[in-house]
């Protein structure tokens, strides 16, 4: 049986697999965090590993993917590579990429003691925080990758995972990365037992920790056997674990606790919230009256699917501007760019669009046709790059609009947009209305609620009359089916275009 060896930054691992093994199942198996964006799918080209040794050779649709110097380099694609004898494999990773746990939160009372943890469970990141109730104070922090990704990047393909993975398979990850980072949490606070946990995510995320199968969410009618707002099957850390209630299969408890933390539903005049991450999650409250949608913006944003794209990580291009007919960049950590992240992909758009290197249609070009080249860099956007953004920027824009007009109001009347989650943390908001991801009118509204998720996670575990409130405002909140509306597809069809909306 032929033999792998697995190489990374800091560990060298030796494991045996038979002749004809897909080298990802090798290493989702020896490295559970192992990033299959696209679930295996040969779509993305991002499981790139550097591969000596026994291998097949790469078929037409893996070579798409791969350059000459990639070629010569060694670089293939786990999901299409296939071991035929002894190999070695190395693993190069960008190193850990941005993630938020800080957010702002309303004054309110505290009915709790003792000690708690308040999670987040983001279908790209994970973060937990480790409290004294009584103070409110934070006496612990854990911060990581979700480690299901290897199932892929977004909710549905951890729905599709269940099938052939195994639902168990994707619950006892979740659940495992929970307890280690508990029980770290713990170390680093010099305790040794927590009273309780409030546990938030999105609905899929919480079926998935649960334990319970999610296969009903990605079809119509997107039937819940659960919402939620309940005390959990499982313990962390030996303590029990609240789930705060859901709103609806693609409006989960994330936003329910994003929307405590905005405070909005005690804020004058229309009040708007989103949080952009792999689902494009909003809410509008007018007149007592809570609206709440879910668009499925993908992946883009976080740089998954994108020819050069990248989580926030060091190397990463984070800003892109233009200054004298010069494109200037920064990166996060002030390395080489190595990639583009969410937030340099709005800038480096708007910066195409007043070069024309781009047109409203998003049609791009550029002397090649192919690719636009940042700067000095040798980060580039293609065609099909700027369709991705186009997608799913359109999504979130359109999600919007129709809540706007569900509601009778226009960008001019709402009081406040606040926004929520790692993605709003870091883009430049000009340049996000002048690709016309949101009503340029709410520009100067903006209120920034970091990770507003965690924030209302740790709201309930330190008042636990605000569970109660927080469950019948989810049950008396109304979820629009953007998929059923009209408003919505003639929107999205208008928001297609990089202009200001």
């Amino acid at each position: 049986m032929p033999t792998i060896t697995i190489l990374t930054a800091n560990r060298e691992i030796h494991t045996q697999a038979p002749a004809g093994t897909l080298l990802s199942a090798v290493l989702q198996s020896e490295l559970p965090s192992f990033a299959l964006p696209c679930a295996g799918n040969h779509t993305c080209g991002k499981c790139r590993v550097q591969v000596s040794g026994q291998v097949s050779e790469p078929d037409a649709h893996e070579l798409a993917f791969l350059s000459a110097d990639d070629r010569t380099n060694g670089i293939r694609l786990a999901c299409s590579c296939r071991i035929s004898g002894d190999m070695t494999v190395t693993v190069h990773t960008a190193g850990p990429s941005k993630i938020l746990a800080w957010n702002e939160i309303p004054t309110f009372t505290r009915t709790e003691t003792g000690y708690g943890i308040a999670v987040d469970i983001g279908t790209t990141t994970v973060a937990m925080q480790l409290f004294d109730r009584a103070s409110g104070t934070v006496l612990a922090e854990q911060l990581a990758e979700n480690a299901q990704r290897s199932h892929g990047a977004d909710v549905i393909s951890r729905i599709e995972a269940c099938k052939t993975a195994g639902l168990d398979t994707l619950s006892a990850l979740i659940r495992d990365q929970l307890e280690q980072m508990a029980q770290n949490c713990l170390t680093e606070a010099g305790i040794s037992h927590i009273d309780e946990a409030v546990v938030t995510g999105n609905s899929t995320m919480l079926y998935l920790y649960e334990g319970i199968d999610p296969s009903a969410l990605a079809v119509v009618p997107f039937t819940m056997s659960t919402f939620f707002g309940s005390t959990s099957r499982h313990t962390l850390a030996g303590a029990p674990v609240y789930l705060p209630r859901c709103i609806g299969a693609y409006v989960g408890a994330d936003i329910t606790c994003s929307i405590l933390a905005s405070d909005m539903l005690h804020e004058d005049g229309v009040q708007l919230m989103t949080d952009i991450g792999t689902n494009g999650e909003m809410a509008l409250y007018k007149d007592g009256k809570l609206l709440c949608c879910a668009t499925a913006a993908g992946p883009a944003f976080e740089g998954a699917g994108l020819s050069c794209g990248m989580p926030a990580a060091p190397g990463a291009i984070r800003t892109v501007e233009l200054s004298d007919n010069q494109v200037t960049y920064t990166t996060v950590g002030d390395r080489p760019a190595v990639g583009i992240c969410g937030s340099g992909i709005l800038d480096a758009l708007r910066v195409m669009l007043e070069q024309e290197t781009i047109d409203d249609t998003g049609y791009l070009e550029t002397e090649d046709e192919e690719s636009y080249t940042i700067g000095n860099s040798a980060v580039a956007i293609t065609q099909k790059d700027v369709r991705q953004i186009q997608l799913a920027k359109s999504a979130i824009c359109a999600g919007l609009l129709t809540l706007m007009q569900e509601s009778s109001i226009t960008a001019d009347e709402v009081a406040r947009f606040h926004v929520a989650g790692g993605f709003g943390s870091s883009i430049n908001y000009d340049s996000a209305a002048a690709i016309g991801l949101f009503p340029a009118a709410l520009t100067r509204k903006t209120h920034f609620i970091g990770n507003g998720a965690l924030g209302g996670a740790a709201m309930l575990l330190m008042n636990r009359e605000l569970r109660t409130i927080s469950e019948r405002m989810a049950q008396e909140a109304c979820e629009l089916s953007l998929s059923a509306s009209p408003v919505f597809m003639d929107a999205y069809v208008d928001c297609m275009s990089f202009m200001e909306f």
